[in-house]
């Protein structure tokens, strides 16, 4: 997975120069930074094929976020012999997260006893880092600042991860 922070631009932020000697201590900040964002905001943020299990075909909303419009689910079940059925005709609703996977227009899903899993497959992340909304990366940034000034985990981490929370905040998915 790319991750929408280089390491030139971490190392920018901790003002490293052409010090390669912590190329790869930098290189976790980033990704620590990067699973801290996605665990607050829930977005993946490397495009990546996400396959979630689901209970039947009852209301079939997906935690992968974001999915580009273009995407094609991937939509299965097993029979009661354990032989896995593909279902056609399935489209995604985007209109709102999370996303719905929705039988096409003037189709039904299949009937299936109840407990049957449901496995969707779809591409979700973003795709390019440049695709990555500039709070995120800069929520990233400053938690990177923020693992090399203070180790320990005192209160600069705990600065930084309030800042990095006000920048995340709007990208959060919010539940009632």
């Amino acid at each position: 997975m790319i991750l929408p922070v280089s390491l030139e631009e971490a190392k920018a932020q901790l003002q490293l120069g052409d010090d390669y000697t912590r190329d790869f201590e930098v290189a976790g900040f980033i990704e620590d930074a990067a699973a801290w964002v996605e665990k607050f905001t829930g977005l993946m943020l490397g495009a990546q094929d996400v396959t979630e299990q689901l209970s039947g075909f009852g209301r079939m909303e997906l935690r992968a976020w974001p999915i580009a419009s273009t995407a094609v689910p991937a939509v299965a079940y097993a029979d009661a012999t354990g032989t896995p059925i593909g279902v056609a005709g399935v489209r995604l609703d985007l209109t709102r997260r999370p996303a719905r996977v929705v039988p096409a227009i003037g189709g039904r899903w299949p009937m299936v006893p109840t407990g049957t899993i449901t496995t969707v497959t779809v591409r979700a992340g973003y795709e390019s880092p440049d695709d990555v909304p500039r709070d995120l990366r800069r929520a990233m940034l400053v938690l990177i600042g923020a693992y090399d000034a203070d180790r320990e985990g005192g209160d600069i981490l705990a600065k930084a991860e309030a800042s990095a929370r006000r920048l995340c905040d709007r990208h959060r998915l919010r539940r009632l």
